[in-house]
């Protein structure tokens, strides 16, 4: 059986690269990357670190313009297709890379969507048009949990195409502990432990539009001042070039880091901030209070957990939602319910069991 995978950006290949290893294992495997993450920062180091092997196929698709980004992921992936001619198309999540599942669909190859049936209903997030569109294309639905399940279902796709398997994720940090914490980032950095506030901010909602980018940066201003702990910001390039206003006293914008000097960051903060989907996955497993700052999640588990705050953008909510979120000790346990770590054998098993059986289409 041949296997296509196509990803492209640091958190699919992060959240793939332990059932990368699965695929080659026991399918005829062909790695396609869209690069859509196309610096080294945000790409080659993952493959580097995670011991991942080269993609057969780099798409280097232009990236900049929505419309020639999509056509230009379209009609590179379809052109793959055709010459492969696999039997699955597995997709990560909701990044215009997973937007390869038109062609596939068109040209009649069954698509397994990992990560599906998440849903914000917040239809400003360039990711909810792109999950819901996957998703109803798709063959097979690998969802993280229940919760993503029964939206599934609620949109009336049928439940023999839906298998939970939990999040990869954890597997991924179980598999690769040893290295970060081998990590030397604090002593490079000068911080100690739950010395500091570890912030993620990059999506286009929020750093597209220069007020709402000012506002998150005055944000981390105050919050420095007022709880007297460094802010470090590893940037994306992407939001750096739209950053107008001078970077203030007390948020140290650095360079993207690496999964382990990241991954280090996040299990010794005081607390995280973010605008990311998977930070407050990590946070909960790292029993560390989140903030996301945002006005809508797909991930609502993690604040029925206790260890998330959906705080919106207004720096003294934010103020507010970090002094409630650290106002108690952090005694939360994550749920094996959430992931059990051996998400890749799951999928592994549901592809080589199930794709040539499936009755509903």
């Amino acid at each position: 059986m041949k296997v296509m995978s196509i990803f492209g950006t640091r958190p699919e290949i992060i959240r793939l690269s332990r059932i990368f290893s699965k695929l080659d294992s026991n399918f005829e495997h062909i790695m396609v990357n869209t690069n859509q993450n196309f610096t080294p920062e945000l790409s080659q180091i993952f493959f580097s670190d995670l011991k991942i092997r080269k993609p057969d196929y780099n798409l280097r698709i232009s990236t900049g313009q929505y419309g020639k980004e999509i056509a230009d992921i379209i009609q590179k992936s379809e052109k793959i297709i055709l010459k492969e001619k696999p039997d699955i198309i597995l997709i990560l999540g909701d990044t215009n890379s997973g937007l390869a599942a038109i062609p596939a669909a068109h040209h009649g190859v069954k698509i397994v969507h990992l990560e599906a049936g998440m849903r914000s209903y917040d239809s400003r997030m360039p990711e909810e048009k792109n999950r819901v569109l996957i998703d109803h294309l798709s063959s097979i639905l690998l969802p993280y949990t229940n919760y993503s399940r029964e939206n599934l279902i609620r949109e009336n796709i049928h439940p023999s195409k839906i298998y939970v398997v939990g999040n990869p994720i954890i597997e991924v940090i179980d598999f690769y502990m040893p290295k970060i914490e081998q990590s030397s980032i604090l002593e490079k950095m000068k911080l100690k432990t739950d010395s500091y506030f570890l912030v993620t901010a990059h999506r286009s909602e929020n750093v597209d539009n220069p007020e709402t980018l000012s506002k998150i940066i005055s944000g981390l201003e105050k919050i420095h001042f007022k709880f007297k702990k460094r802010v470090i910001y590893p940037i994306h390039p992407r939001t750096l070039s739209k950053l107008k206003k001078k970077i203030p006293k007390g948020v140290e914008c650095i360079k993207p880091l690496g999964f382990f000097d990241f991954t280090k960051l996040e299990k010794n903060a005081f607390c995280l901030i973010t605008d990311s989907g998977t930070i407050p996955e990590e946070s909960l497993y790292f029993k560390k209070p989140c903030i996301t700052i945002r006005d809508s999640t797909e991930r609502p588990e993690y604040i029925e957990s206790g260890s998330n705050i959906l705080s919106g953008l207004e720096p003294q909510n934010l103020i507010n939602s970090i002094k409630l979120a650290t106002s108690s000790e952090f005694n939360l346990e994550w749920d094996k319910s959430l992931g059990d770590g051996k998400t890749s054998l799951k999928v592994a098993n549901i592809l080589q069991g199930k794709i040539d059986r499936q009755k509903y289409e």
